[in-house]
């Protein structure tokens, strides 16, 4: 099934279970739980009902949870198993996450903007967006406790390809070395913030000692899949928008021909 055919967001797995059966999926999720008033990107919430939602049918359907330390090797190829990552490491996420996952056995990556522990999500403050509380050292040491691991999502949060090459290793690299320092764990993934990456940033990532960065590029992921250039899928609640009606009621292809030809 090409892209082409598919949701943009993952909601559930019927229309992406021919994708999944190429590759494995790495399913990225922000924040959970009730949206605030006045939230510019509505689909960076799910609901802790819709999580559960998916990672039931998601374990009915036969998939086990997937870890990023398979890669390179065994990630790719079975279909059967799923990746679970948390991007940006919000509070909410301890809140409302930790019991879905337990329930149906997922672990999953929260991937941690290192220089902002506690304290909130400043870049998105920055553009608009409404702010959210972010975990501290004892929720991450909870979070750790309960099974789950931690990668890096850099120190501050910017765009890598937009800041110098300079402030970008350091970045990559002091992030992964102040995880490790607080947690006294291996921190062996990166992700990069708002997915922006580029092959000099995926040989800084290389250098830091990271085996395995995630992009927010879409599909699954094979053997020959680039560990620092990992797909993903957003998982959101399903658009109700005049472009996903129109998809769900003509098809992929009438509506790309409809929309062409306005």
């Amino acid at each position: 099934m090409s892209q082409g055919a598919l949701p943009a967001y993952y909601t559930r797995l019927a229309e992406f279970r021919s994708l999944f059966s190429m590759g494995t999926p790495i399913l990225t999720y922000h924040k959970l739980g009730p949206r605030p008033p006045r939230v510019r990107r509505k689909g960076l919430y799910v609901s802790a009902a819709l999580l559960d939602r998916q990672l039931e049918e998601l374990r009915r359907a036969g998939f086990a949870s997937g870890s990023l330390d398979a890669v390179p090797g065994a990630l790719g190829g079975a279909g059967r198993s799923v990746v679970v990552t948390f991007d940006d490491g919000c509070a909410n996420v301890l809140e409302h996450g930790l019991g879905p996952l337990e329930r149906y056995e997922f672990r999953a990556v929260q991937f941690l903007v290192a220089g902002l522990l506690g304290k909130t999500n400043a870049w998105d403050a920055d553009r608009g967006e409404a702010p959210e509380p972010l975990m501290n050292v004892s929720q991450v040491r909870t979070w750790l406790a309960a099974g789950h691991s931690v990668g890096a999502h850099s120190m501050t949060h910017p765009d890598l390809t937009r800041v110098p090459p300079a402030r970008a290793r350091e970045e990559i690299g002091a992030s992964k070395k102040r995880l490790e320092d607080l947690f006294g764990v291996p921190v062996a993934h990166f992700c990069y913030p708002y997915g922006a990456w580029n092959p000099a940033l995926a040989e800084m990532v290389r250098e830091a000692g990271y085996r395995t960065a995630c992009t927010t590029e879409f599909g699954v992921n094979t053997a020959g899949t680039p560990p620092l250039a990992l797909r993903r899928i957003t998982a959101r609640y399903r658009s109700r928008s005049l472009r996903s009606i129109l998809r769900s009621v003509l098809g992929a292809r009438t509506y790309l021909w409809v929309t062409a030809v306005k």
